[in-house]
């Protein structure tokens, strides 16, 4: 059976042969599918081994491209000549030698500081340190090197937007194509009513309409009480989990979250915020230590017997404080825009719900806002201040892994067509 590309991947495919070539836009739109098919062509015709791919991490790269070389059917051409070796961190294809490397944060600029690329394939690419990808440019200094990459939009004055608007104005080193959810009529109408219900405001403006834009005005604008706060749980508790943020000059919050698995929503736990830990020295006038506030927040998890417990990394008085009382914690993910997310997005398709008794936590989320300043430094951040509750359930959201399943994201065999343009039975 044959699997053809979209009109848009083939347009990708056949300009793709400048120093850099950008896929950009919107989610679930084959980014990824086209880059990789011709970084591998290119591959297979580079002369040398001098070959990376990059992620925010090298599990990512793994889980988004490794594995879709052997389950994507528009890949399959290449899977033949392709083995990964996972204790090496190293594709092999066929008698090259391609580095994988994650460039999380300003350190992983030494992983190549001093080397020479030819080719460089770059996942997610706007999720990378600014130093990263300027250093990542002057290694591509061969007369054949290019790179490829696949990303969601970012802010607006985004370096690789700014390649982008290059491109645009006749720039030969670079091409960029804009994806939106119209160039890929693989997708199900479900699943797009879907991603658009459950994103909002600067997610929805990138990862639905592929916009380049600046963070701005409430992150939860599409919050309602009389929607998202209830006065009891729909369902029983399966188990509980809980998130805590640890203050001593700021307040100190922790929340418990109840699960229930047996109610399936498009194949997702059904959440619900059931109580509230708040202690602000300013407001109860009175500074409580260390061991006191692990003393009280002993006290009001034991009643709910917390499956896990998730912390603020940073928080090792706290936690050490907590072992000493038998309570088992687990660093939390403490990735803010993921956090806000997976947040958002649980709330927006009703998969997670406040009772009305967590009174700081449904005032933070009603005050939680954009912080303009960042955003005009080309920041993404939330204002900080009156956000603990916020970030001590966006630690159990983010950790717990309660977010829905994606089908097109994790089996690339969901969205290939036939010859004839059916979607491919496997």
């Amino acid at each position: 059976m044959t699997y053809l590309f979209t009109k848009k991947q083939l347009e990708y495919l056949e300009n793709c042969y400048h120093p850099w070539n950008l896929a950009h836009g919107a989610v679930s739109t084959g980014k990824t599918v086209c880059t990789m098919f011709g970084f591998l062509h290119a591959v297979d015709c580079c002369p040398d081994s001098e070959i990376a791919m990059i992620g925010k991490t090298a599990t990512t790269i793994y889980n988004n491209c490794i594995n879709l070389i052997y389950e994507c059917p528009q890949l399959e051409i290449y899977r033949h000549f392709c083995t990964w070796f996972p204790s090496k961190q190293e594709l092999r294809f066929k008698d090259k030698t391609i580095k994988i490397y994650g460039a999380k944060d300003e350190g992983s600029v030494q992983l190549i500081q001093g080397r020479s690329l030819s080719l460089a394939y770059c996942d997610e690419m706007t999720l990378y340190p600014d130093s990263f990808i300027h250093m990542l440019d002057t290694r591509l200094r061969k007369p054949h090197s290019k790179g490829y990459a696949a990303m969601n939009p970012a802010h607006p004055t985004h370096i690789c937007k700014q390649w982008i608007d290059k491109a645009t104005e006749g720039d030969k080193r670079y091409y960029g194509l804009h994806f939106t959810i119209d160039d890929a009529p693989y997708l199900d109408v479900d699943y797009i009513e879907r991603i658009r219900t459950s994103l909002s405001g600067l997610f929805y403006k990138r990862n639905y309409l592929g916009l380049w834009t600046l963070a701005e005005g409430a992150i939860f604008d599409f919050f309602d009480r009389h929607i998202h706060v209830t006065k009891k749980p729909l369902y029983a508790a399966e188990y509980f989990v809980a998130g805590i943020d640890f203050g001593l000059n700021n307040p100190t919050a922790c929340i418990i979250l109840g699960v229930n698995t047996g109610v399936s929503r498009q194949g997702t736990k059904h959440m619900w915020v059931e109580n509230e830990y708040y202690w602000d020295h300013k407001l109860k006038h009175r500074q409580k230590t260390v061991s006191e506030l692990s003393r009280d927040i002993a006290e009001f998890l034991e009643p709910y017997g917390c499956n896990k417990i998730y912390i603020d990394p940073s928080a090792l008085a706290m936690k050490l404080d907590l072992n000493k009382l038998g309570i088992h914690t687990v660093d939390a993910n403490n990735d803010i825009l993921e956090g806000i997310a997976v947040t958002t997005s649980e709330m927006r398709k009703g998969n997670l719900t406040i009772l009305d008794k967590c009174k700081h936590l449904i005032r933070e989320i009603e005050g939680y806002v954009w912080d303009e300043a960042a955003a005009k430094k080309g920041d993404d951040e939330p204002k900080k201040a009156q956000d603990h509750a916020i970030d001590a359930l966006r630690y159990v959201i983010a950790t717990h892994k309660v977010s829905s399943y994606d089908p097109y994201k994790h089996n690339p065999k969901n969205y290939v067509r036939d010859r004839f343009g059916r979607q491919a039975n496997f």
